[in-house]
């Protein structure tokens, strides 16, 4: 029997033989039928649009096997899983020829119909009723140059509807019931950040003992046109090294059977991949054209982020509770509260609902002998050594006292700051400054008596005789909605 170095040699050989004359007949997977199962006579050009690492079967060394699977396209329509099997030592050569995206052409593949057995729990779904098997006779090579220029395009092409997805603000609200999804779902981002690659050790059990694995992971920070902070973490080194070519705010990904679960340590619901995942970059839907617009008029840092903003995994109560609670406790807690806006003073007078604080130690300016200026000793040397200027010593920011109702109650003089008021309003100080009392009272209406959901954090100080009940987020409409079902119906 001859080694595999040798049948790599005379598979050049053959691709040699076929550049100068004997060309294989070319076939495509929409041509071939479960109905009619075997060997391909041919080669199938097209993209690999997911891999994953190569598994290795239990077994003596002489008689181990492992497999190769990888999902392959060749049209707009139709994408098949690939298994390939050979020795381990064999395949890891095979597996280090090609990656995700790459245009390669399969030799003598092996049509099998799609089995229904547990094995494809570990695939990703395809469309067709056939799968491929590549065995010692099969070969797998990366193309390049015009004919892979043929493939290319379907890189774009998601492998599900448009459409067809969750927001991060869906994974936040409803990861209870998206944790159920075995199947996984889909989600279209854009990559905000990329993590570092990180190490760790897994405690694995054997039939007799235990061992200890190492294994890498990668974390992905997602972000669309409303939500930030949520993760997407990768296990498998294949997917790990595709991931790494993401470039953060420029790419937006559409990601088929992700993996919803819950960060302890984040306290948040986020995603992982799965061997079940694949990802398209950059995908041509229009969703995703209107994603990347969103993205690049707002600031990343006027979205709400799940993992910095209070009260995404605190308790949601009604007024009532939140009132009674702040007449039995004394300590610093956050809480939801969907309710209604029913004092929102914007067209009142000016200091009500703007005020001047330090540029230094951002605490609000009192009037001192008739200058407005900080009083904090620091702040004050600072401000002799650097300018005389008080416009330059301080800014204006939002601050309101705005009162929430909904059907048990109303709670009054809670804190809008700076930060929460320019998102809800979607304007700057110096562009309310500038709007008429008409234009401010019709801002006003639009969230007067509107149903919102809001983020409450309750602060202690031993400063004052009450507890400080201040706004610390706000979430975007889609939020309010109580089923995951009634979002999709």
């Amino acid at each position: 029997m001859c080694s595999f170095d040798e049948r790599l040699i005379t598979m050049d050989h053959e691709k040699s033989s076929q550049s100068m004359g004997a060309i294989q007949r070319v076939v495509k997977l929409n041509l071939l039928s479960s109905d009619n199962p075997g060997l391909v006579d041919g080669i199938m050009y097209g993209i690999v649009i997911g891999k994953v690492e190569m598994r290795t079967l239990e077994g003596s060394d002489r008689h181990q096997r492992s497999v190769l699977n990888f999902t392959f396209r060749d049209s707009i329509k139709d994408f098949v899983n690939v298994a390939y099997w050979l020795p381990p030592k064999d395949l890891i050569i095979i597996s280090s020829k090609f990656t995700i995206g790459d245009v390669v052409a399969i030799h003598y593949p092996v049509v099998k119909a799609k089995s229904d057995d547990k094995a494809h729990i570990y695939t990703p779904w395809t469309p067709l009723s056939i799968e491929l098997s590549l065995n010692e006779k099969s070969y797998v090579e990366k193309i390049e140059g015009p004919k892979a220029k043929q493939y290319e395009s379907l890189v774009s092409i998601p492998c599900r509807a448009g459409n067809d997805y969750y927001t991060l603000a869906q994974i936040v609200t409803h990861g209870e019931q998206l944790v159920k999804k075995n199947d996984g779902i889909n989600v279209l981002a854009g990559v905000q950040q990329i993590g570092a690659l990180k190490t760790i050790r897994i405690r694995r059990q054997r039939e007799t003992d235990y061992d200890n694995e190492e294994k890498q992971l990668l974390e992905i920070l997602l972000f669309d046109g409303e939500t930030s902070g949520v993760w997407l973490t990768f296990w498998d080194s294949e997917q790990i090294k595709f991931a790494q070519r993401w470039i953060p705010e420029e790419h937006i990904i559409f990601c088929v059977g992700l993996r919803v679960r819950y960060d302890e340590y984040r306290k948040v619901y986020g995603l992982t991949a799965t061997r079940q995942s694949l990802f398209t970059i950059n995908p041509d839907t229009n969703e995703s054209v209107q994603l990347y617009e969103s993205m690049r008029s707002i600031s990343i840092d006027d979205l709400l982020n799940v993992t910095i903003d209070g009260g995404f995994n605190a308790t949601v109560v009604t007024i009532r509770e939140l009132k009674q609670y702040l007449s039995d406790n004394n300590s610093t807690d956050t809480f939801i509260v969907q309710c209604f806006l029913s004092h929102l003073d914007l067209d009142g007078p000016l200091n009500q609902v703007i005020t001047k604080r330090c540029i230094f130690c951002n605490r609000s300016i009192r009037d001192n002998n008739g200058f407005k200026e900080c009083t904090e000793a620091e702040c004050r040397m600072k401000l002799l050594e650097q300018i005389n200027d008080e416009n330059l010593s301080t800014k204006e920011v939002f601050s309101l006292n705005v009162h929430l109702t909904d059907h048990t109650g109303t709670i009054t003089n809670v804190k809008l700051g700076d930060d929460v008021a320019r998102k809800m309003l979607k304007c700057s100080v110096d562009e309310f400054i500038l709007m008429t009392d008409e234009q401010k009272t019709k801002l006003k209406w639009t969230y007067l008596l509107e149903k919102i959901r809001f983020g409450i954090q309750i602060k202690n100080n031993s400063n004052y005789a009450k507890p400080i009940v201040r706004i610390a987020c706000l979430f975007p409409r889609e939020y309010l909605t109580s089923s995951i079902d009634d979002e999709q119906s």
